[in-house]
């Protein structure tokens, strides 16, 4: 499944070639906050966030996130992003990655933007339940692993400031990090400020 995504993003970053020629504006620039809940679920069972079981494990996270290239057709950024993890334990996360977004749907004076950050995830220690399950079943080590997270954020028209959902994804990719397959999600909303 990695592979196929990775052949979908570099088509998706092939057909946009053409429009990430034209001079980019000004970059924009934001600083969000998020808060929300950790699945006792993997990525696929944990999209279905009615259903899918949750940990009593939260957290609660801070980033700073550049969009450098835009045009009409698709944004590429970066942003990077620290976490603190509670519940059973206690335990911190940051994160770096290169983000996609594109597909603007307009419905009144409110825009949906859904868009993709992908790269690395750096934590202090397991955290107690499904990612701490996961070392002791894989034998890994969960410290470095990949982060995978899609978002979907509304914002009004001309405003400021916005709100997103995102599913906070971290995983060996298949075993191809830390001998882990998978790690942990969490469903979280959070509210993004732009300057």
């Amino acid at each position: 499944m990695v592979h196929a995504l990775a052949l979908c993003l570099l088509g998706w970053l092939a057909a946009a070639a053409p429009a990430l020629a034209e001079s980019p504006p000004s970059p924009e620039r934001n600083l969000f906050v998020f808060g929300g809940r950790i699945t006792a679920a993997s990525m696929s069972s944990s999209v279905d966030f009615v259903g899918v079981p949750y940990e009593d494990n939260y957290l609660l996270g801070l980033g700073l996130q550049t969009w450098s290239w835009q045009n009409s057709l698709v944004d590429i950024g970066y942003e990077g992003g620290i976490a603190h993890r509670f519940g059973e334990g206690t335990t911190t996360e940051i994160w770096a990655g290169v983000g996609l977004r594109c597909c603007r749907y307009q419905f009144r004076d409110v825009t949906l933007t859904p868009s993709l950050i992908v790269g690395l995830s750096h934590v202090d220690a397991p955290h107690p339940g499904r990612e701490a399950d996961q070392v002791a079943r894989d034998g890994g080590d969960a410290s470095l692993l990949f982060y995978f997270t899609p978002e979907l954020e509304l914002a009004p028209r001309n405003a400021d400031w916005s709100v997103f959902w995102r599913l906070h994804h971290r995983s060996g990719g298949g075993k191809t990090l830390g001998n882990m397959k998978g790690a942990a999600n969490a469903h979280v909303l959070g509210i993004r400020l732009r300057f």
